[in-house]
């Protein structure tokens, strides 16, 4: 009787199995490449974005008038100017009729120190890595 089932099973019900087992295996594989491929490509897609974005950080850096450079000049300047009359007017007492702007009194100072701080711990740390890669 264990022959015959030893027989049995090592005749085509075996076969069968492992041919299942097989093919299982080989679409396990196959989607696992295809996922492996998938993200190789999203890998080289965000390193070669980052790439350009650099690039542009590069160009923008190099020019007066990038977009940043303008949006935070249409701040700072007004900014900048109001406060300046304020000094002046303050120091050497020329009696004008500077128009009190609780906002620009409030926030100003803080704005402008972030920027500053911001912009120059901007450029120091861009200059020691550029200097680091070469």
């Amino acid at each position: 009787m264990i022959s015959m089932i030893l027989t049995w099973l090592s005749g085509s019900v075996l076969d069968r199995l492992l041919v299942h087992a097989e093919r299982r295996l080989e679409s396990v594989v196959a989607r696992d490449k295809i996922n492996a491929d998938i993200a190789v490509k999203e890998i080289s897609a965000e390193i070669q974005a980052r790439a350009e974005a650099r690039k542009v950080l590069i160009a923008e850096s190099g020019s007066f008038l990038s977009a940043g450079r303008l949006g935070r000049l249409a701040f700072v300047l007004p900014l900048a100017l109001w406060w300046a009359a304020v000094c002046f007017d303050s120091v050497f007492h020329l009696n004008w009729s500077i128009s009190e702007v609780p906002v620009l009194r409030d926030w100003g100072g803080a704005i402008v120190t972030s920027l500053f701080l911001v912009d120059g711990a901007k450029s120091v740390t861009r200059s020691i890595f550029l200097q680091r890669r070469q």
